[in-house]
């Protein structure tokens, strides 16, 4: 039986919430000791509340820290390959807990300017509270962003798309153009071919005519409201608000695991 059957099933009875709770604590049960031993041997390594973290990634402290390193130098050598990221302005659309953002310095440099915003005043807080160098701002969940017009060079998003309603990607798109420089790079991530798994029969039949499927179990913008876009839907929507595309690469299963698709386009 497909996932989405049984989360459907769960949301009818009220119950999917209290799944989510029982997973967060057999996460944290599961990973105790290695969070343990990553606190002792890590003592000056801030972290978020372990809820937020489960949130927003997976609850495993040594993960959550070394894997947002990679993660920020991969971001760099996409965009690298299409333009020089020294003196320029840089934002983390849903930036969270900045796993990412908060490394993004290391690779990219100290000339750089560095921004974050997300919808979730919790993280945004913590951010605040907990980083320095990186400005963090509030935004809603609709637009727009507290920024000027054109004022970064590089925006990227990593699964955030993957959360949004058909009305919010079109809104998005539009307030995404708006900041961008004149070419400027957006870098986002979405649900492409290697997520078909996750769709129902009929679902997989609208997918594969173009059109953009949405699983909202939970409020928009939530890790359980979810977003699968296919390649025809993104080609569409780039050319709509004249976005030149400068890369596509499908995701792929790896380890058993759907990636998701990576996009690059410029303003």
């Amino acid at each position: 039986m497909k996932k989405i059957v049984i989360k459907r099933f769960l949301t009818r009875l009220n119950l999917l919430s209290l799944v989510e709770q029982i997973n967060f604590y057999r996460q944290k049960l599961k990973n105790r000791e290695d969070n343990r031993t990553f606190l002792s041997e890590n003592p000056d390594v801030k972290l978020p509340p372990d809820f937020y973290i489960y949130e927003t990634f997976q609850l495993n402290y040594k993960k959550f820290y070394t894997d947002g390193l990679p993660t920020a130098q991969w971001i760099y050598d996409y965009v690298n390959e299409f333009k020089s990221l020294k003196n320029v302005n840089i934002l983390d659309w849903g930036c969270g807990t900045s796993r990412i953002l908060r490394h993004l310095p290391k690779v990219a440099g100290i000339t750089n300017k560095y921004f974050g915003c997300d919808y979730n005043p919790k993280y945004v807080k913590w951010c605040q509270n907990n980083l320095d160098g990186i400005d963090f701002k509030l935004n809603h969940i609709t637009p727009p962003l507290p920024y000027d017009r054109e004022k970064f060079d590089l925006v990227y998003g990593i699964s955030i798309f993957t959360h949004l309603s058909l009305a919010q990607h079109h809104s998005w798109f539009e307030e995404l153009y708006n900041i961008l420089k004149t070419d400027g790079i957006l870098f986002l991530t979405t649900h492409g071919n290697a997520h078909q798994f996750k769709l129902t029969a009929k679902e997989l039949e609208k997918f594969n005519n173009g059109n953009l499927i949405v699983h909202d179990f939970k409020k928009e913008g939530n890790r359980l409201f979810s977003a699968y876009q296919p390649e025809s839907f993104m080609l569409e929507i780039a050319e709509q608000y004249d976005l030149k595309i400068l890369k596509h690469v499908p995701g792929k299963i790896k380890n058993g695991k759907p990636q998701q698709d990576v996009w690059l386009f410029q303003k």
